[in-house]
C-alpha cells in the first residue's frame, strides 16, 4: 500500500439561499498549513469575503485532506465491496455509531450465518482499535457529537449496493 498525502488540504464552504437550495464553494490550501490557522482564515477572512459578494447565507465549512494510492494492488478475487461487515457500537452519550467495512472477509463470518465472529483475532483487533482510546491516542474514533464509543453491539454481514458496478 503506497498511500500518499495530497499536496493540498481542501476547504469547502456551504451556503443556502432563500429557497433552501444548498451549494458549496471549494478552495485548496497548501497541506503544510496548520489546522488552526486554516480555521481562523476561514472564519476571519474567507467567510466575510464570500458574504460580501453573495446573497446566500454561509451555513458551515469542512476541511479535508486526501490521501490515495494512484496505482493500488489488485484486490483478491474474493473481494466484493457490496458485502459489508456492519458493526453497531454504543457510545457514552447513549447514541449509536455504525461502521460498515466493505468486502468483509468470509473467514471472519461464522459459517452458514451472517454473523461476524467476535472471537476472531482480526475482529478483536478491529473492535479494540475503535473502542480503546489508548490505541490511537487523540485520533481515536468518536461519534459525530464527539462522544466516546464504548461498546460493541451487533456485528453482521450485509449486502449493500455500491456506487459503481
Amino acid at each position: 500500500m503506497a498511500v500518499t498525502l495530497s499536496p493540498v488540504t481542501n476547504v469547502t464552504i456551504s451556503l443556502v439561499d432563500r429557497d433552501l437550495n444548498r451549494s458549496t464553494i471549494g478552495f485548496h490550501v497548501n497541506a503544510g498549513v496548520a489546522l488552526g490557522f486554516i480555521q481562523d482564515a476561514i472564519t476571519d477572512t474567507m467567510i466575510p469575503a464570500i458574504e460580501g459578494i453573495s446573497d446566500a447565507v454561509v451555513t458551515g465549512y469542512t476541511i479535508s485532506s486526501i490521501a490515495d494510492d494512484p496505482a493500488p494492488a489488485l484486490a483478491a478475487e474474493t473481494s466484493d465491496v457490496e458485502r459489508k461487515g456492519v458493526f453497531s457500537f454504543g457510545a457514552a452519550n447513549g447514541s449509536s455509531y455504525v461502521i460498515g467495512v466493505p468486502s468483509i472477509k468470509n473467514t471472519v463470518v461464522i459459517d452458514e450465518t451472517n454473523k461476524i465472529d467476535k472471537a476472531n483475532a482480526a475482529v478483536i483487533a478491529f473492535v479494540q482499535m475503535v473502542l480503546d482510546p489508548s490505541i490511537l491516542d487523540l485520533a481515536h474514533p468518536v461519534t459525530y457529537l464527539g462522544s466516546d464509543i464504548t461498546s460493541l453491539g451487533k456485528a453482521e454481514k450485509h449486502h449493500r449496493s455500491s456506487r459503481r458496478g
